[in-house]
């Protein structure tokens, strides 16, 4: 009894959350996805169930600079938004390998289509080699022409995004 309990409210919070997911891969074909209801991850409605904002359309740049006057390694980024949304947040999570270490480059000023970002930086890699870092998620925050705010997540070592919108 306790488990068909649990059960029942896990699926209605999976409801509830209305989250949305997709592939980042464009070759995805929707119609053999709808043929599997139990693999096909709820999709906003207003956007036909693609990926409202695909991660080229909001590349970044890193730059790994000299360490500095303690020895510090950093690395700069910016990122252009050539989606048509203004962007409030860009977050990215990357995996330092010469450390085996998790460092994050993130963003919280407002980027409008069109624009590049302000530099925002973390630590880098001591090797200075840019082979040494992987940028393993983004998560971006933009603002629709309706008003609501996109909250979408990309996760690059699965080839997925997932995303909800929420409403003002």
């Amino acid at each position: 009894m306790k488990k068909l309990v649990l059960l029942t409210f896990m699926v209605l919070a999976l409801v509830i959350s209305g989250c949305s997911a997709a592939e980042v891969d464009d070759s995805v074909d929707v119609a053999e996805a709808e043929e599997m209801p139990e693999e096909v991850p709820e999709e906003p409605e207003d956007e036909g169930g693609e990926l409202p904002i695909h991660p080229d359309q909001i590349p970044y740049d890193i730059t790994i600079l000299e360490p500095n006057s303690s020895g510090y390694v950093y690395m700069e980024a910016t990122f252009k938004n050539n989606s048509d949304y203004p962007i409030t947040r860009y977050h990215m999570k990357v995996h330092l390998k010469d450390k085996n270490d998790t460092t994050y480059l993130s963003s919280h000023n407002t980027v409008m289509p069109g624009e590049t970002s302000p530099i925002f930086d973390s630590f880098g890699p001591e090797t200075l080699d840019p082979a040494d870092y992987e940028v393993l998620t983004l998560a971006v925050r933009a603002i629709l022409d309706n008003g609501d705010e996109l909250d979408i997540e990309y996760d690059f070592k699965l080839g997925q995004a997932y995303w909800d919108i929420y409403e003002k």
